[in-house]
């Protein structure tokens, strides 16, 4: 198991079972966001993702209600 994979499971086991406070890594946020990691950091770097939800150590956490908000809102275009 991964770091970001141990983190991310420490968080849901604190947060319950409630699908919108699961936390997402940089990869299953960029995946969410449907483009490679390169690109959505590159968005997140120029400021257009919106900013962690939480921090695990240097591994930033979004939660998955954050991502989908921010993307019925538009996504960069709304952002």
């Amino acid at each position: 198991m991964t770091i970001e994979a141990t983190a991310t499971a420490e968080l849901q086991e604190t947060s319950g079972d409630d699908a919108s406070a699961k936390y997402l890594t940089r990869r299953e946020a960029a995946e969410r966001c449907r483009v490679p990691l390169s690109t959505f950091d590159t968005l997140r770097r120029q400021n257009r993702i919106p900013f962690p939800d939480a921090h695990m150590g240097k591994h930033m956490l979004w939660r998955a209600s954050t991502i989908e908000a921010f993307l019925d809102g538009g996504g960069t275009c709304g952002w």
